[in-house]
């Protein structure tokens, strides 16, 4: 029989062996969110390469190329609307010499071909069938280059007369109208320059309207944002859809190794916040009156705290079941909407932006009440801002945001519903850091939340030094002026 303090010991032993084994064992990673493999790539150039496979959507496939230049990187003044215009620019490439040569190969190829941009980049998504990746593609018009050689073509050595380039520059002024006929694009317009004074985010996507009035004879300084931020060093590839990543990354060898890297120029740091600040709008037509309370936001960086709350706040303050939007829409019955203007582009964003809580007022009612209607409502909606300080306190708040972080994960996956979807959503989230793994680790943080998070935020960015509001209706401020906060405001 072994005695007891033996038996004791050899257990302690054991005990601190397994214990040593177990630290030495690198931690388990955390559960993936983001449901498909990633493959990447980089090539010396600076080209970095993603791909994501996606069997189930067989035959299918999006050719994202992301360009990290939106209207942020438009730093020179009198030239804003560049990264939108190139946005025009890149489909009129003149392919193997043909004027309007990308264009037809690209119908032939029946590829569906749009972009978009940006604050903080330009997002080019040609899908099509896996067939038509690699050319020749044969047709019953002859034989078509495949999609990666038109995509590399455009993208390497964009060419185009100038003629056209002055005919669609002329045309964004056309999109310029349509736009800003919009009353919460216009006030968008309106309030950049006053939040961000020395910020390139004071001017929006489409630029200042003296600006694009001159694109027509902005050809040289188009072409010096081309070479500045169209290189690879700038760009990044993702590949969504039935492919396989090894055939992917030869094919990029073979047409992208080639493009020579650039030394894109910095962005002016944005300075500190200085409200809080008012601005008005005087529409020209007799429309409901919009009330925007906005507060400058931290910039997005996945796996951060901040970032995480960041992604919860529009549920916590304009979903229906929100006490602020409870008691706006039902309980007071002061507003028709309440939302948060341009939804979240303006919150995800490379550089600290604004949160823009938008609430449409009635017109009966600002006719008879003023300002007064108006302040009521300014403080209704800055109170409930204010109450997320105290968000733990709150009962039941555990559940609420263990609701919100629910919703957000499933709401999330529910948009991954096509290859471009997948495409776009990723590209989206990657851009900050580069990182194939950002959604999996945004998703954690957002999954570490604590009430106490919520409390911490809107104690440090929903301030009054962070704040600022505008109003649009027609006619001037009724009793407020421009520089100072309406009567009543806290």
């Amino acid at each position: 029989m072994i005695p007891a303090r033996s038996r004791f010991a050899a257990a302690l032993s054991l005990t601190l062996v397994l214990t040593a084994a177990a630290l030495a064992q690198p931690p388990k990673p955390a559960p993936k969110f983001f449901p498909y493999p990633i493959e990447t790539k980089a090539l010396p150039n600076g080209l970095n390469v993603v791909v994501i496979p996606t069997p189930e959507f067989h035959g299918m496939a999006t050719w994202a190329t992301v360009v990290l230049a939106g209207s942020r990187n438009e730093t020179q003044a009198g030239k804003t609307g560049l990264a939108h215009l190139f946005e025009h620019i890149m489909f009129l490439h003149e392919y193997d010499g043909q004027p309007d040569g990308y264009e037809q190969a690209m119908r032939r190829l029946g590829a569906f071909n749009n972009a978009f941009t940006d604050y903080d980049l330009t997002f080019y998504h040609p899908t099509t069938f896996t067939s038509n990746l690699v050319g020749p593609v044969q047709g019953p018009l002859g034989p078509t280059p495949g999609l990666i050689q038109l995509e590399a073509s455009r993208f390497k050595n964009l060419k185009l007369e100038r003629k056209t380039f002055q005919v669609e520059a002329g045309a964004v002024l056309g999109e310029y109208r349509r736009v800003f006929s919009d009353p919460g694009e216009k006030m968008i317009e309106e309030m950049s320059p006053v939040a961000f004074p020395h910020h390139p985010y004071g001017h929006t996507v489409i630029g200042y309207e003296k600006d694009v009035e001159n694109m027509p004879n902005a050809w040289d300084a188009a072409w010096e944002f081309y070479g500045n931020y169209y290189k690879p060093n700038n760009v990044a590839l993702i590949v969504v859809g039935n492919v396989e990543p090894k055939a992917v990354f030869a094919q990029v060898e073979k047409y992208y190794s080639d493009w020579k890297p650039s030394h894109p120029p910095q962005i002016p740091a944005e300075q500190p916040p200085q409200g809080p600040k008012n601005v008005h709008v005087n529409w020209e037509a007799d429309v409901s009156p919009r009330l925007v309370v906005g507060y400058h936001t931290p910039a997005m960086h996945p796996g951060s705290k901040e970032t995480a709350v960041t992604m919860v706040l529009p549920e916590l303050l304009v979903s229906r079941s929100a006490p602020l939007f409870q008691k706006l829409r039902y309980q007071k019955q002061t507003v028709t909407s309440f939302s948060i203007l341009d939804g979240t582009e303006l919150l995800q964003s490379t550089d600290p932006h604004l949160l823009l809580l938008d609430s449409e007022l009635m017109l009966d009612r600002f006719r008879k009440e003023g300002q007064a209607y108006v302040n009521d409502v300014q403080n209704d909606v800055i109170s409930g801002a204010d109450d997320l300080q105290h968000f733990s306190q709150q009962p039941g708040s555990a559940r609420v945001l263990k609701v919100v972080k629910s919703k957000v994960r499933n709401d999330f996956l529910a948009g991954l519903d096509s290859t471009l979807d997948i495409a776009q959503t990723f590209a989206w989230y990657y851009r900050f850091n580069r990182d194939p793994h950002a959604i999996d680790e945004l998703m954690q943080a957002i999954d570490s939340l604590r009430p106490s998070d919520i409390d911490r935020y809107a104690k440090e960015y929903f301030t009054p030094q962070g704040r600022i509001v505008t109003t649009l209706w027609q006619g001037p401020a009724a009793g407020a002026s421009a520089s100072a906060p309406a009567p009543g405001v806290k």
